[in-house]
């Protein structure tokens, strides 16, 4: 009894230690107070002590980690690291942070460039092209508003609301939805330019339905479902899903829509896995530890991760799994090139060809021909000039490239964006829109840049 009870604390003292190992302190100096550090598609980060100092955690050593520094008066900064680096325990990152130059007449010319600038305490959430008009999504603490542009970034409407609202979608029936926390808005723009309101719906209703139709082609809706395996579904939102498209004829032909194909998140499952059995490894520990109920093995575990968490250590490291894992989603882009529908599977590289009489006419590989690691699995569709662009990031800078559909090629193309990691992006009428945040203006603004 006292050996088994040795090896067991033993094996828990090996498992623990390698768990450890899968941090690494990232620390320096930058000569500066109240510098921030995030990394980059995560709500983490942290910011340098009154002497410059910082230290921040990484545990995820797979994939390539970007550090965003920010301060007001100096000028932005990218570092990225690679998961060989990640491998070490500990890292120094440390350099001078450059000042801004804050020469007025660069300044003057710098802001006339700028396409667009929110009024004061404001951040542009969104941006959304619709019937020749820019549509914009301000907000401040607690509240929206919607601001309508023409081509040239001259106001012609705006309305507030007394609620936030995240983000502005337009369907497959160019309605123009604004999605907030809870519940969803339509609107539109009415003939003496005034913005009118149509419905209120909840966000289920946005999700589970406005979503579904992803397109019109030769006559009839393009519909996807999405399938969740339970188990993954609460370890990562969008992990473990196979989605599924139909067709339904828009002439009410057909009773039910019929099959059309299949695409199943294999990388995501993959790497959902591998987390999952270090969370799972660390949750038997805690239970171990501390004579708790292993609701995973007596089988009373609904799936919810949240239930796992037994004490601050584990919650850390569940948070963390969920920021680091909680990439885009599983992008499969709906394209129509010369009456041809094709699906683009970024994630696993394919492309699938459907003809117009809804079966599959080819399938071949997704070709990125050059800037393969930068590229951000994201397609951009210029509905004004029907050109499809791959998006890729360079050093905090967005590049765009050119599709070809015949080929299934793309390759990085020109620089898309002035400043590092813009907020949206968005491409229309052959220009590229970045927007960010002018933390020293305290506004929201946007760039415009030409696109060949």
């Amino acid at each position: 009894m006292k050996m088994n009870s040795t090896l067991t604390l033993l094996l828990l003292f090996l498992a623990s230690t390698l768990f450890a190992q899968t941090k690494t302190t990232v620390y320096g100096n930058l000569g500066v107070e109240n510098v921030n550090i995030s990394i980059v598609n995560t709500p983490y980060g942290t910011s340098t002590d009154a002497k410059g100092h910082y230290e921040l955690p990484i545990f995820d050593h797979t994939e390539a980690v970007n550090l965003y520094y920010s301060c007001i008066g100096y000028q932005d900064t990218v570092v990225n690291l690679t998961p060989k680096q990640l491998q070490r325990d500990s890292l120094n990152i440390s350099f001078k942070m450059r000042k801004m130059s804050y020469d007025l007449q660069e300044v003057g010319v710098s802001a006339s460039k700028d396409f667009y600038r929110s009024g004061s305490n404001r951040n542009i959430a969104d941006i959304a092209f619709l019937d020749g008009k820019i549509y914009l999504l301000e907000n401040k603490p607690k509240t929206s508003s919607m601001v309508v542009l023409d081509t040239e970034g001259i106001e012609q409407a705006r309305k507030d609301f007394d609620q936030l609202f995240e983000k502005l979608h337009i369907d497959a029936f160019n309605d123009l939805i604004l999605v907030g926390q809870d519940s969803c808005l339509q609107v539109y723009l009415d003939e003496k330019q005034s913005i009118q309101l149509v419905s209120t719906f909840s966000r289920d209703d946005y999700r589970n339905k406005l979503l579904k139709i992803v397109c019109e082609y030769n006559g009839a809706y393009i519909v996807r479902t999405i399938v969740h395996d339970r188990g993954l579904y609460w370890l990562k939102f969008n992990h473990g899903k196979s989605q599924d498209f139909l067709y339904v004829m828009k002439d009410g032909s057909m009773e039910k829509p019929q099959y059309l194909c299949s695409f199943i998140d294999t990388l995501g499952y993959r790497a959902c896995q591998s987390q999952w059995m270090k969370i799972q490894n660390e949750y038997h520990h805690v239970v171990a530890e501390n004579n708790g109920i292993d609701l995973i093995n007596e089988g009373t575990w609904d799936g919810n991760l949240v239930q796992l968490i037994q004490n601050s250590s584990l919650q850390m490291k569940v948070q963390w799994y969920c920021a680091i894992t909680a990439k885009k989603e599983y992008q499969i882009t709906p394209l129509i090139f010369n009456n041809i529908l094709q699906f683009a599977d970024l994630d696993n590289r394919e492309i699938v060809e459907i003809g117009d009489d809804f079966k599959i006419a080819a399938r071949r590989p997704l070709k990125i021909t050059s800037g393969e690691k930068y590229f951000q699995n994201e397609f951009l569709k210029d509905q004004a000039t029907g050109k499809t662009y791959g998006l890729f990031t360079k050093d905090g800078m967005n590049h765009v490239g050119l599709y070809d559909p015949k080929a299934g090629t793309v390759s990085m193309g020109q620089k898309a964006s002035k400043k590092i990691y813009p907020k949206v992006f968005k491409v229309h009428g052959g220009y590229a829109y970045s927007v960010f945040f002018d933390s020293g203006s305290n506004c929201g603004v946007i760039n415009r840049m030409k696109i060949e």
